[in-house]
């Protein structure tokens, strides 16, 4: 039953409190550690002590690596992450911001070019920036102290940390530099060598990445309006960008204008040379307009649907969008198993807001007043969207 469904805590932001408890538990395992070190103590097991301690700077310097090569090629940059989970602290630093989350263990940047200038050469210095500075702090430690001071074995604390910092620089630098694909982002290795070979579809989303962003804002505070008035001026220079056809016609339903949205969609939807990938994404913009527009033909919405799981059966995003649009029809049952289904799946293209928002509106038909509060409490932690806060407000 999907009022069953737990939200894990790390989809919501970290409270105060929260906060004080992980501190106080990593203080608390530190001393353990440092226990365990001093209780037998060996010069040598500070190593482990060391490379932790250094872990976190060389993930700093390696991610503004990537943001001091950015600059260095006249691209902005828009977000510096460090770390993943939850986000501790952001700040604002003109056009970038700064998060620091939970877990220091990863990172990320968000560049974007400000022209079209050899994009792909400059991404690839860009990616390799990243690897390449910790490489470059290696290279000062072996020049100022001697390759057998930096490698060779030693009793001395002062040694001991140097050493532990190299060996940082090499798993953390070198393990960047394999060519591995995660969800939703590639490595610092598989960047470098794919940049060359970036699509004209891609080079255009790195340029749009500022634009993008203004626009998904504008949608988020219900300005479909200025949206859509942005999105009309950018396909005058990229009329065949796939995201900017699509977003155009999702944000003509948002700002009234769903029969124009619904004419987009079908005179793509009549080509009969469309790739599957890209019918499907159409598909899916058929359904969220008839979901999110105050007239919605649910007949089209299933067609739509149907015909977008047969191109991806397991679809995670597709079944929250059915199962959306059940709970609006009061299957509410049906319509929210099929979103706890899909939240469960994991699917990155999933929205997580909308899901929440209408596993909230399930539970609250349901009479789950506890399960409602629960993924009412969720959604409001992530959603930064006011026409689905306007939705869960009204209907729950």
């Amino acid at each position: 039953m999907f009022t069953d469904l737990r939200i894990p805590a790390g989809r919501r932001p970290m409270t105060d409190n929260e906060a004080r408890i992980a501190a106080a538990i990593g203080l608390a395992i530190s001393l353990l550690f440092l226990v365990a070190i001093f209780e037998e103590y060996s010069a040598r097991k500070l190593s482990i002590f060391f490379f932790i301690l250094f872990w976190v700077p060389m993930l700093v310097l390696h991610e503004f690596g990537h943001a001091l090569a950015a600059h260095l090629v006249g691209w902005r940059v828009r977000e510096i992450v460090i770390g993943f989970g939850r986000t501790l602290w952001q700040w604002q630093i003109g056009a970038t911001r700064i998060r620091v989350k939970l877990a220091p263990l990863e990172g990320y940047v968000l560049p974007a070019p400000a022209d079209g200038s050899r994009v792909r050469s400059k991404s690839a210095l860009i990616y390799a920036a990243g690897p390449g500075a910790e490489f470059l702090l290696l290279l000062i430690l072996v020049l100022l102290f001697g390759w057998d001071t930096v490698f060779n074995q030693s009793n001395e604390v002062g040694l001991i940390a140097l050493k532990s910092l190299a060996v940082v620089i090499i798993v953390g630098g070198g393990f960047n530099l394999l060519p591995f694909r995660t969800e939703g982002a590639v490595s610092d290795g598989l960047g470098i060598l794919c940049s060359p070979f970036l699509s004209d579809e891609a080079v255009e989303m790195r340029l749009l990445t500022f634009d993008v962003r203004a626009i998904e804002k504008q949608i988020e505070t219900g300005e479909a309006t200025a949206a859509l008035t942005a999105i009309e001026r950018l396909r005058d220079r990229y009329p065949d960008n796939l995201w900017l056809q699509i977003k155009q016609a999702e944000t003509l339903s948002l700002a009234g204008r769903s029969d124009d949205a619904r004419r987009l969609v079908r005179e793509q939807l009549r080509a009969d040379d469309l790739p599957d990938n890209i019918r499907r994404e159409w598909l899916k913009c058929q359904a969220d307009i008839e979901l999110n527009t105050s007239d919605p033909d649910y007949l089209v919405l299933d067609l739509a649907m149907q015909a977008a799981f047969r191109i991806t059966p397991d679809a995670g995003d597709l079944t929250a969008l059915r199962g959306a649009s059940f709970v609006l029809r009061h299957r509410t049952e049906e319509g929210g198993n099929m979103l706890a289904e899909a939240w469960r799946k994991n699917d990155p293209a999933a929205d997580d807001s909308m899901m929440l928002a209408y596993l909230a509106i399930a539970a609250h038909r349901a009479g789950n007043s506890q399960a409602a509060a629960h993924f009412r409490e969720s959604f409001e932690a992530v959603n930064r969207r006011a026409r689905l806060q306007q939705l869960v407000d009204k209907l729950t």
